[in-house]
C-alpha cells in the first residue's frame, strides 16, 4: 500500500512514528520492512530505501541474533512481554552503538511482523560499566585481608621448604626428600599464581561478549575468591545438580555470585558460626541458583527494596547500597530474574533465575564461543621434546632472563637481553632467531613497540614474537594482545608451557 491509499488517520500515525525520538523498525522473517528517521540515525543510514529489505544480521552478530530469536520464540509461546534488552549493534560505518530494544508482534500489510523499539543507550551502558567496575574494586578491597592470608600461607611454606632444600643440598640430602621439597615449592607457587590470576581477571575493566557459560564453573571461581571471608564466618555447603549452560557474560555473572556470597557471609553475626548453602539446578527453560544464609534475616519492609540503588541494610561504614542493584542489572541483561525471600531471625535466600542457552552445538554453529572461566593457558606437553630452536629472550628483569637461559639452555640455543633498545638493534641487524620471547611491558621501549618496528623493518619476522606478561597492563596493551595472533605466556609459567610453544614451527 502506498501513501496515496492510506487514510488521514493512518497518515497522521505514520507522521507521529516518523518523528518519534526512538528508533522504530518493522521486520518479517529477519528482514526490515520499515524504519523511521530515528532508526536511520541510530544505524548511520541516510535514506529509508537503504534499509528496506536488509537482514537484521548485518547489524547484530550471531550471538545477538540467537538471543533475539530465543526471546521472540518465548514471547510467541507464552504471550508474555519480555523486558527490554540491550544489544551491541553495528552501524553502517563499522562503529558500534548499544541499543535497548523491546519488541511486540503486530500485523503489517496483512501479515504477521515484529515491531521493535530501539533506544541509543551507549552512554548509559558506558557509565554502568564504570559503576560495575567500581563495585568489583570495592569487593576486592573487602577481600584484601583474605587475599593476603591466601598468599601468605603458601609463601610461608615455600620459604621454609626453600631453606630446608638449601640445607639438604649442602649436605648431599636424600634425592627423594629433595624431590618432595621441590614439589612443595611448586605447589605453593601454583597456589599464589592462581590467587593472582583470579584477582586480575575479576578486577578487569573491559567488558566481554556473552558466551556459553558453565554456571558451576562460575560458582567455583566466585567461591574461591571469597573463600577466606566465608571460612571466617560460616560453613559452605554445596548442592549442585547437573546444570544446563546459559548465555551470559562470564565475569559479570561471577560478580553477581561474589556479591551474593559476601552478603550471605556478612549476614551472620560475629558471635557464632553460620552456614551458607549454594544450590543450583536446571528446571525447564531455566537454570536456578539459590544462595541461602542462616543469618539475621531482612525485615519485610526492606525485603522489597533491597535491589533498589543505595538501599542498604548494613551499617553505613560497610556497604554502599549498590551491590544488589548492580546484581539485578547484570541478571536482567542476561534475560533472568533475581529476588529475595526470608524474615528476621530466619536467614535469607536470594534466587537467581537464568534462561537456559540453546543447544551448545547450535550456539557454536552461530559463532558463539564457549568461554572458559579462566584465561586459557598454553597446552602442557609433558615429556615432549621440541626441536632445537634459536631463542632470543627480551626482558628488563635480569633474574627472569637468567632463569630462562638456565631452563632452556640445554635444549635450545639461547641469547638473553635485558635492554630493549639493545635487543631492537640486534633484531634490526638481521639476527636470525626462531622465537623472540619478549616481555610485553618494559621501560623505555615496550614489547609492543619492538613488534611494531620489526613488522615495519623486517616484515614477517614479527610473527616469531611470543609475549610474556604479568597481566597488569593498560587498555592499549590489552587491545594490542587482542589484535595480534602471536603466542603469549602469562607469568608465572612452567617450563612445559615454554616447550609447548617451542614445539610450534618457527614463526607459527
Amino acid at each position: 500500500m502506498d501513501e496515496t491509499q492510506r487514510g488521514p488517520s493512518e497518515a497522521r500515525f505514520r507522521d507521529v512514528v516518523d518523528g518519534a525520538p526512538d528508533g522504530v523498525v518493522v521486520s518479517r522473517d529477519g528482514r526490515i520492512l520499515y524504519a523511521n528517521a530515528a532508526a536511520l540515525r541510530l544505524l548511520g543510514f541516510g535514506e529509508v530505501a537503504e534499509l528496506i529489505g536488509q537482514p537484521m544480521s548485518i547489524f547484530l552478530d550471531a550471538d545477538a541474533m540467537m538471543t533475539m530469536r530465543r526471546r521472540l520464540q518465548q514471547m510467541r509461546e507464552t504471550g508474555a512481554q519480555p523486558t527490554p534488552r540491550e544489544y551491541l549493534a553495528k552501524r553502517r560505518d563499522g562503529s558500534t552503538v548499544t541499543a535497548e530494544i523491546s519488541s511486540i508482534f503486530i500485523e503489517y500489510d496483512g501479515a504477521p511482523a515484529v515491531l521493535a523499539f530501539a533506544r541509543d543507550v551507549t552512554e548509559r551502558s558506558r557509565l554502568r560499566a564504570q559503576l560495575e567496575h567500581a563495585d568489583r574494586l570495592a569487593s576486592l578491597g573487602m577481600l584484601a585481608g583474605g587475599v593476603a592470608h591466601e598468599i601468605n600461607n603458601p609463601l610461608a611454606f615455600v620459604g621454609l621448604a626453600t631453606s630446608l632444600l638449601e640445607q639438604r643440598l649442602a649436605g648431599n640430602g636424600d634425592p627423594a626428600e629433595l624431590t618432595a621439597l621441590v614439589g612443595d615449592i611448586r605447589a605453593g607457587i601454583d597456589r599464589i599464581a592462581a590467587v593472582a590470576r583470579d584477582l586480575r581477571l575479576y578486577g578487569r575493566y573491559e567488558d566481554e561478549p556473552a558466551s556459553i557459560v558453565d554456571v558451576a564453573a562460575v560458582l567455583d571461581d566466585a567461591e574461591r575468591l571469597v573463600a577466606h571471608e566465608l571460612r571466617s564466618r560460616a560453613r559452605l555447603r554445596r548442592e549442585l545438580e547437573t546444570l544446563s549452560p546459559v548465555l551470559a557474560v562470564p565475569r559479570r555473572l561471577e560478580q553477581v555470585f561474589v556479591n551474593l556470597l559476601l552478603n550471605a557471609a556478612h549476614a551472620i553475626p560475629d558471635e557464632r558460626e553460620g552456614e551458607v548453602v549454594v544450590r543450583a539446578r536446571s528446571e525447564g527453560a531455566w537454570v536456578i541458583v539459590e544462595i541461602e544464609d542462616d543469618g539475621v534475616g531482612i525485615p519485610e519492609g526492606d525485603l522489597a527494596r533491597i535491589f533498589e540503588p543505595f538501599h542498604t541494610t548494613r551499617a553505613s561504614s560497610s556497604g554502599t547500597g549498590l551491590g544488589l542493584s548492580i546484581c539485578r542489572g547484570i541478571v536482567e541483561r542476561a534475560g533472568g530474574t533475581i529476588h529475595a525471600t526470608g524474615a528476621p531471625g530466619q536467614g535469607t535466600v536470594i534466587q537467581v533465575r537464568l534462561p537456559r542457552a540453546l543447544a551448545v552445538s547450535a550456539a557454536a554453529e552461530a559463532g558463539v564461543p564457549r568461554t572458559p572461566l579462566q584465561e586459557p593457558a598454553p597446552t602442557h606437553v609433558v615429556g615432549a621434546t621440541s626441536p632445537r630452536r634459536r631463542v632470543f629472550i627480551v626482558d628488563d628483569e635480569p633474574a627472569i632472563v637468567a632463569v630462562l637461559v638456565r631452563t632452556l639452555g640445554e635444549r635450545h640455543d639461547i641469547i638473553g637481553e635485558t635492554d630493549p633498545a639493545a635487543a631492537l638493534a640486534r633484531l634490526l641487524d638481521g639476527a636470525a632467531f626462531d622465537v623472540v620471547l619478549c616481555d610485553l611491558m618494559m621501560p623505555g621501549t615496550t614489547g609492543m613497540e619492538l613488534h611494531a618496528t620489526i613488522a615495519r623493518e623486517r616484515p614477517g619476522f614479527e610473527s616469531r614474537f611470543v609475549f610474556m606478561t604479568g597481566g597488569s597492563h593498560n587498555r592499549r596493551a590489552r587491545d594490542f594482545l587482542d589484535s595480534v595472533p602471536n603466542g603469549r605466556l602469562m607469568k608465572p609459567f612452567a617450563p612445559d608451557q615454554l616447550e609447548a610453544l617451542l614445539l610450534a614451527p618457527p614463526g607459527g
